[in-house]
């Protein structure tokens, strides 16, 4: 640079006229920052030194104002009709909004389907730290992402906002229309090729869907009676400055109780011996059909009278376990990833209500995992984050019911089997039901060995009595095959130990695989209670194809 240009920019420093450093980043969160803060003058107050400054006065002296516009477009009959989106967080390239026209409580209106945000574009890696650090933490405790459609970090970034979006839409389940609010939803904007790429998601959002699955994250939200609403967002494989709203449910008040039988006995002698066949269609994706296989197998019927199909599967190749589900006559199955990166082999599963309880391994500990059923309208499976029970054993499988004391007082029983052959230990905890079980507080009761090690059980409470019983699904090897046997014992509630056997049934199975590989309780095998008080023990081939044979003894 001449020296005449020198003092020429030397002026304008000294004047204020360049007040900002490019390729750095103005973030501003609403307890730190005002309007007034976004303003020129409250940037040159954070200038550098003048000799670093010369250069970056050339970047914003080349600054231009943008029309940044993103699309929010609806799905499957969604229609958007209209929406705000009220600025709380904000961070900018510095340099790049030298006026100020973005700031904390401004307020953007759909216009044609769009919001605009008014501001330049000069990618910084600042901006994509701060929204980075901002959404993540879903799946472990690191910065990955996880809480946007991508489930990974951004790279540089032009600016980034986080604010309240509320839209106004109609849908095929809400013709009348309705209104909601998601707190905290985020959009920024970066660059892909010649592209400029979009971001969406949200900071209590969850990416849950696998490797496999689309760019899509589950979004938390209320309309204006309060409801709670879950929505799936997509923001890629889609036009690169479009978001689109792929479905939305109101899921209604949790059930949380377990479904009690009035005579347990009885209706277990009612099962019948042969299996009835479904064959599950929809599988996508990759689940190491070589060296892993189904886990763990249950059902469950949501309050709208859908039945689900849910399994367990380990993956080899992949940092996490995986949740398959989907409507069980339905043609779709998704996959989902279990909470907490590396721990992997979930194992046996039972529902309790609206929720589902998942172990996963790790050497020769394990953590039990929750998960909320009614987010599956939405083809997205929330996990619970306030739930997380820790245990210093592994956990092939797991039963849970809910139980009084003699007392009157409302337990959820929880036993997680440390399967070993025939040196299983099944560990027995116990927590106070009041606060319902995204609350529960587990606290380990006792203990005791066995010589069978179900890969499924459940756990089943007598309607009137009180009593707990505990059905095992249990594969014999029989030539070159297995023979699979169900049997009922008694929990012991005062001293935590398992009765004598009370009854067995040899089970026959048909459909799936040949011997081994077919359908047998060594596999994804389960118990559940229907709503009218039906009892099913359900089995499951080794693996899947492009289907599923599963196999229902149903009282």
């Amino acid at each position: 640079m001449k020296n005449h240009h020198k003092r020429f920019f030397s002026i304008l420093l000294s004047t204020g006229l360049f007040l900002s450093m490019g390729g750095m980043a103005i973030a501003a969160a609403p307890e730190a920052v005002s309007p007034e803060k976004a303003a020129p003058e409250a940037v040159s107050q954070e200038s550098a030194a003048p000799e670093a400054v010369s250069q970056e006065a050339e970047v914003s002296a080349a600054m231009t104002y943008r029309d940044n516009a993103v699309t929010m477009q609806g799905s499957g009959g969604i229609q958007i009709t209209s929406g705000t989106f009220t600025v709380k967080e904000l961070s900018i390239t510095s340099g790049q909004d030298p006026d100020g026209r973005n700031y904390i409580g401004k307020v953007h209106s759909l216009s044609s389907g769009k919001f605009t945000f008014e501001v330049g574009r000069s990618g910084s890696a600042s901006v994509a730290s701060w929204l980075n650090s901002r959404l993540s933490g879903y799946n472990d405790n690191s910065v990955n992402g996880d809480r946007t459609t991508f489930d990974h970090t951004a790279g540089d970034l032009n600016f980034a906002f986080i604010g309240d979006l509320r839209l106004s839409l109609t849908a095929p389940n809400f013709p009348q229309g309705i209104t909601v609010t998601f707190p905290d939803a985020a959009f920024a904007q970066g660059k892909s090729g010649l592209s400029n790429n979009w971001w969406f998601g949200q900071k209590k959002g969850q990416h849950t869907r696998d490797s496999d699955g689309p760019e899509r994250v589950l979004v938390f939200g209320s309309d204006t009676s309060g409801r709670t609403v879950y929505a799936s967002f997509m923001r890629g494989g889609n036009d690169v400055s479009t978001v689109s709203l792929e479905a939305l449910y109101v899921p209604g008040t949790a059930r949380d109780r377990a479904v009690a039988v009035p005579d347990v006995r009885s209706a277990f002698g009612g099962l019948p011996v042969n299996g009835s066949l479904t064959n599950l269609q929809g599988f996508t994706g990759n689940y190491d059909s070589i060296s892993c296989h189904v886990q763990g197998y249950t059902q469950y019927d949501n309050a709208a009278g859908n039945s689900y199909a849910l399994l367990t599967h380990s993956v080899t190749s992949a940092p996490y376990a995986h949740i398959v589900a989907g409507t069980k006559n339905g043609s779709d199955k998704y996959g989902f990833k279990t909470y907490l990166k590396d721990w992997n082999h979930p194992g046996g599963i039972q529902g309790i209500g609206d929720y589902l309880l998942v172990p996963t391994e790790q050497e020769t500990q394990a953590h039990i995992s929750l998960y909320d059923l009614r987010s599956l309208p939405v083809q997205e499976l929330r996990k619970v984050e306030s739930f997380d029970l820790a245990v210093n054993h592994k956990a092939g499988a797991l039963g849970i019911t809910t139980y009084k004391d003699t007392a009157g007082t409302e337990y959820y029983l929880l036993i997680v089997a440390h399967l070993d052959e025939s040196n299983s230990v099944y560990h027995v905890y116990r927590a106070p039901a009041a606060r319902g079980i995204e609350n529960a507080s587990f606290a380990e009761v006792g203990s005791f060995g066995f010589q069978k090690d179900f890969q499924g059980f459940g756990l089943v409470t007598e309607e009137d009595t009180n009593d707990v019983y505990l059905i095992g699904l249990w594969s014999q090897t029989e030539g070159a095959s297995y023979a699979d046997y169900a049997y009922l014992y008694q929990i012991n509630t005062q001293n935590w130990t398992i009765g004598p056997e009370l009854d067995q049934i040899h089970m026959i199975s048909n459909g799936g695989g040949i011997g081994t590989f077919g359908v047998h309780f060594r596999y994804g095998a389960g118990v559940f209670v229907t709503e009218d008080q039906q009892l099913i023990l359900s089995a499951t081939e080794r693996n899947r194809g492009s289907s599923l044979a599963v196999n229902d003894w149903i009282n």
